[in-house]
């Protein structure tokens, strides 16, 4: 398959606004060469090779020598590793098991998860406008610099993102029983993959449906292979939940919690943490609670026109993908995070998988026909997206790499765990004895493995 620069056929498409060429071309290459770039000098100059906190527990296979279908099976916390960590792990092998590796992996997964959601619209809209600098602005900016250099390793967020585009691609790419084999092999390796759970009820509304319409239609064939792909992708949701323990991974969870008025606080503040609004709660959780509203009805309306006929718009089957998996994992997360109050809203992992929710607005405006309204939509949209650009969370940043190297420095100096806990005013897992953390630190110390493998 060739990239074309024509939109896909089978949708309807808005017309292609004015801007297209080189300029639009040259324009959009900057501004991703340059967050390409500012996402991987900032993996380079603050990753530590330490592990730390989750990853003691997501990497346990590098000690134990598992096989690798454990490690995409394993759980950790409420969600499966999946992808991500079996990546991660095979590349550490090669890598005197260098942490570093699990940064670059992570940048290298979000970075091509761009460029596919930048085709992904070429395909689904037409050619590259000036508007298409949104993309890289909301997949590269550092508001979530915790998914790429924090604990939380490569599968809750980054892999499923870059599942979530490729999932996408099946949706749009594929025909008859090939596409369906490709949206159900994504589809498994998602629902196993960190987050990427959330994406079962898209799945099984998006083959429901092609299932009614055949059944309306009264051919067999558009009944059978929609039924049976949805018995395939029930079978796979089943099985995730085979041997599943439900382990919130928050001691204060509470289900319902005792203030109802705290989800939708919580709620607006992910989403107005995506627009690096960060002063105060009432405003800043309007202001999300307002995009929400935008997100929710957007969904309602692209699954109306899927009702209708679930072919004739392929626009509005991306965007519902891209809306529903990020408002099911932004209210999951509400469920599960309400309870550690209103700053846990503005986690800055969080960012990751509500890109989706971005892109899918993206997509909306540019389904708008008329010109005036697409091109107004689309400039204030660009606008509202700049200072997640323009902020850069160099002091978090900064800040917690010196207390990684602090500890790491201070552990090589006196091999002392708990020492260097409060030397370093840094907690590198909150309970060591619990992982047998002192004996694998002097097993890395015996093979010159992870920390004593070099200097960084």
């Amino acid at each position: 398959m060739s990239l074309s620069s024509e939109p896909m056929p089978g949708r309807t498409a808005a017309p292609p606004a004015p801007g297209h060429g080189y300029a639009s071309s040259i324009l959009f290459g900057v501004t991703a060469l340059a967050l390409i770039f500012r996402f991987c000098w900032v993996v380079l100059k603050y990753a530590v090779n330490l592990f730390f906190y989750d990853e003691w527990n997501a990497y346990a296979s590098l000690f134990e020598r598992q096989p690798l279908w454990r490690v995409f099976v394993a759980q950790h916390g409420p969600h499966r590793q999946g992808l991500g960590v079996v990546v991660v792990t095979k590349l550490l092998y090669f890598a005197h098991w260098n942490s570093r590796v699990q940064a670059f992996t992570i940048a290298s997964a979000m970075v091509l998860a761009m460029i596919l959601a930048t085709y992904l619209k070429i395909r689904a809209f037409g050619p590259i406008s000036a508007w298409d600098i949104a993309i890289p602005v909301m997949f590269l900016g550092l508001g979530q610099w915790e998914a790429l250099l924090g604990a939380t390793g490569a599968s809750p967020e980054a892999f499923p993102l870059l599942l979530i585009v490729a999932y996408c691609f099946a949706w749009i790419e594929g025909r008859g029983v090939i596409g369906n084999v490709a949206v159900l092999v994504i589809h498994f390796l998602l629902i196993f993959t960190g987050f990427g759970i959330f994406i079962a009820g898209i799945t099984l509304l998006l083959f429901g449906l092609e299932a009614y319409h055949g059944a309306k239609t009264h051919a067999r064939w558009r009944t059978r292979t929609p039924l049976l792909s949805l018995a395939i992708a029930t079978a796979s949701l089943a099985s995730f939940f085979y041997g599943y323990q439900f382990n919130p991974s928050v001691a204060c969870y509470h289900f319902p919690y005792h203030d109802p008025a705290a989800y939708p606080v919580f709620l607006g503040l992910m989403f107005a943490n995506f627009l690096a609004v960060k002063q105060g709660v009432i405003l800043a959780s309007i202001l999300g609670m307002g995009i929400i509203v935008v997100v929710s009805s957007l969904l309602v309306v692209h699954i109306r026109a899927l009702w209708k006929d679930s072919s004739a718009d392929r626009a509005s089957m991306l965007i519902v993908i891209l809306l529903g998996f990020s408002l099911t994992f932004s209210a999951a997360t509400a469920v599960g995070r309400v309870c550690l109050g209103p700053e846990g809203g503005r986690a800055s992992r969080y960012l990751t998988l509500l890109i989706p929710a971005f892109l899918g607005i993206y997509f909306s405006i540019l389904a708008i026909r008329n010109h005036r309204k697409r091109v107004v939509l689309a400039g204030i949209f660009i606008l509202l997206l700049l200072p997640s650009c323009v902020h850069q969370n160099h002091k978090e940043i900064e800040a917690f790499s010196a207390l990684k190297q602090n500890w790491k420095q201070c552990y090589l100096a006196h091999e002392d765990i708990r020492f260097c806990d409060a030397e370093a005013n840094f907690q590198l897992y909150p309970c060591p004895e619990c992982i047998q953390m002192k004996e694998k630190l002097e097993f890395l110390k015996r093979n010159r493995l992870n920390l004593y493998s070099d200097s960084k």
